[in-house]
């Protein structure tokens, strides 16, 4: 490539003084996209001496982290792969490569050889799973094969294709991306599928996707409240050994029953981890991964919804109980020790408090919470993803982008629902 950085923007002249100096003996960390992910991670890694670039879009909050050295415009959406390596190929060349959305996931696994012959280290990882686990169809496929149940889900080409769906799933039932950070161009982060409570609905969301290229999974919905999603995290080395053991649970989302978590609670769960380190093993996954769960209230069974292969918007909960996965990836690359790994504290809360407080309002409207039984579950001791008295600025930054995008529907609970 030759474009060198025409195609982005360095943003170093406003970027703050991190925390420390950097260690000149420690190769600097580059952090693809990610919003809160990468501020978590920016943070994590500074604390140890690193110097952090971070790459994304003018609305992300580590843009404004005193963790961040350099932060380089290279927006979203289409177009966004070829943006990295534009900046990558002039980059700092000897840097350790931190995925932190999928699109970065998608960047290593397709050009993992440019970036080492540039001088890059990227993230470990199997390639062609982490390709698998960014397509839902093969993420589920790869499961069924290795014993773990799944959704019910039909692949959905043509309107024929969808009648079919519709005539062997219950409504509701959702359509989903097969790859997230593909609709997440059209719909933003919030929103992850269209729900339909009826076939014409299904039809109606089905041209929507398909007039925008967007391939699609028409699935079930798995009955039970928000509090039975249950996630397992580990490290996976390249003997496809697990590091650590970690398992943590929603406590609610919003939208709530298809949206993002808004309040998550550490765990200890040994049928989870079992489930989700059957699965990592069976489809031969390396580095970082993260499998969720949700517990089908029909037969009490643990059908698995995804997986990701980087970091999550939790990263900074499992830090605060004692595992610091961006520094265990940074460091393996690096020949650095582990960080602790061998113990970490149950009982933890993440809480987003605009988020949660939508979630909330959303269930009371429908009768399923009470004002007192939420005050109850959110008057604790709680961790805040961005929150950082020493770094204030991302947490202000989101609060404003926040309050830009949503105050105009802050009492919308279903942003996902197809309208007939």
């Amino acid at each position: 490539m030759n474009r060198g950085r025409d195609s982005v923007r360095t943003m170093s002249e406003s970027t703050r003084s991190a925390r420390g100096s950097p260690r000149a003996d420690l190769p600097p960390a580059i952090l693809l996209g990610g919003e809160v992910i990468a501020v978590s991670a920016a943070r994590s890694l500074t604390r140890s001496g690193v110097r952090v670039h971070a790459l994304g879009h003018p609305n992300d909050p580590v843009r404004h982290s005193r963790a961040c050295r350099e932060f380089a415009f290279v927006g979203a959406k289409a177009g966004v792969l070829e943006r990295y390596l534009a900046w990558l190929e002039h980059g700092p060349r000897e840097g350790v490569v931190l995925p932190c959305n999928d699109e970065g996931i998608e960047l290593v696994a397709r050009h993992r050889a440019q970036l080492e012959q540039w001088g890059y280290r990227p993230i470990e990882a199997n390639d062609e799973v982490a390709l698998a686990m960014l397509d839902k169809e093969r993420t589920h496929a790869l499961a069924r094969d290795a014993g773990v149940p799944t959704p019910r889900t039909y692949r959905v080409r043509t309107l024929e294709d969808a009648r079919e769906a519709a005539a062997s799933l219950d409504f509701p039932c959702a359509l989903k991306p097969l790859r997230s950070h593909a609709f997440a161009r059209h719909f933003g982060i919030t929103r992850k599928l269209l729900v339909a409570a009826n076939e014409r609905e299904l039809e109606i969301a089905f041209a929507e996707l398909h007039g925008l290229g967007v391939d699609m999974l028409a699935t079930e919905i798995v009955p039970g409240r928000d509090d039975q999603f249950s996630s397992y995290y580990t490290y996976m080395d390249r003997d496809g050994e697990p590091l650590f053991h970690f398992t943590k649970r929603k406590l609610r989302q919003f939208p709530p029953r298809f949206g993002l978590g808004s309040y998550h609670e550490t765990t200890w769960d040994p049928e989870v981890a079992h489930l989700g380190l059957r699965f990592f093993r069976s489809v031969g996954l390396r580095g970082v991964g993260n499998v969720e769960f949700k517990r089908d209230s029909r037969d009490g069974r643990l059908k698995l919804i995804e997986c990701n292969h980087r970091f999550t918007a939790a990263t900074d909960q499992v830090r605060h109980a004692g595992i610091d996965i961006p520094l265990l990836a940074y460091n393996r690359l690096v020949g650095r020790p582990d960080p602790p790994l061998d113990r970490y504290r149950s009982g933890k809360r993440l809480l987003l408090p605009v988020a949660d407080l939508r979630a909330f309002l959303a269930l009371r409207r429908e009768g399923e919470e009470t004002t007192l039984g939420y005050l109850r579950s959110v008057l604790r001791p709680q961790h805040f993803p961005m929150l950082d008295l020493r770094d204030p600025m991302p947490t202000v930054a989101a609060l404003g982008v926040k309050l830009r995008r949503h105050l105009p529907e802050r009492f919308r609970s279903e942003p996902g629902r197809v309208r007939g």
